[in-house]
């Protein structure tokens, strides 16, 4: 009897995977600059769109395994197809913790193994905001060095003012792409950031972020939640730092070129 309640509740299980959505596509849409100047500047963008699948696709898988926990953790706890729906309707991020409810009577093992479910998750996360965060910075070096070689050569009249505008357009593109992905990867981290939060109680909640040194040291192999939340804050504040720094760059490019052409 206990085998086929199992295996009822896998089958629901597995029904609600298949009608997730795809993660086809790219949620920063199409690459918006066009490449004639800079190519070796935008190569660090082009690498973050490449490094989108995979991170999109964890944080999916994420999103699933949290759902799915908390689904085996109602049936555990009920014996019932329903334990599992219930458990498995809190869903995305707070699935496997919040899921616990339903099972607070199992063991300490396995609240253990949760806990630790979401600190890998944590460190997996703030590993993808700092790939972003150095790629941005590469890339956003790269165009300033452009920028100001651009500037000279206007100046010096070694270049045509229908060619400085062209490279500056590239560069403006470029930099505006990048910030628009650091952006979108700001506006998920927000919002997981409240998820936790419900989630993962006072351990995430007092964990205070820590520095580039610190995160540098740990190397995102911190056991505990609380380690993975402050390398995962530390993280998400040198991300949004860095898309500050390319908006600052962006406006006074800007007021630079509008100086140059009046």
């Amino acid at each position: 009897m206990q085998y086929h309640r199992t295996r009822s509740i896998l089958t629901v299980l597995l029904a609600g995977l298949l009608l997730l959505p795809g993660c086809t596509g790219s949620k920063y849409g199409a690459q918006k600059t066009s490449v004639n100047y800079y190519p070796q500047c935008y190569q660090p963008v082009s690498d973050l769109r490449q490094d989108e699948g995979g991170t999109g696709t964890s944080t999916a898988v994420g999103g699933v395994t949290g759902a799915l926990l908390g689904a085996l953790v109602g049936a555990l706890a009920t014996g019932k197809v329903e334990g599992a729906v219930a458990g498995a309707a809190v869903g995305g991020a707070t699935g496997a913790v919040a899921g616990n409810i339903y099972g607070k009577n199992q063991s300490r093992q396995r609240d253990e193994a949760y806990y630790q479910a979401y600190a890998q998750q944590l460190g997996q996360e703030a590993a993808g905001m700092d790939r972003a965060t150095a790629a941005a910075k590469v890339a956003a070096n790269c165009y300033d060095t452009q920028f100001k070689q651009a500037v000279g050569q206007f100046r010096a009249g070694q270049i045509s003012r229908v060619e400085f505008q062209q490279r500056y357009d590239e560069i403006r593109s470029g930099l505006e792409e990048t910030s628009y992905i650091l952006g979108s990867t700001a506006s998920t981290m927000a919002r997981k950031d409240s998820e936790y939060q419900q989630a993962l109680s006072e351990q995430y909640a007092q964990a205070k972020p820590a520095s580039p040194k610190a995160r540098k040291k740990q190397n995102h192999s911190g056991n505990s939640v609380a380690d993975q939340a402050r390398v995962w804050k530390g993280s998400r504040e040198e991300l949004e730092s860095t898309r500050q720094d390319v908006d600052s760059r962006l406006n006074a490019y800007s007021q630079t070129v509008d100086n140059l052409l009046l």
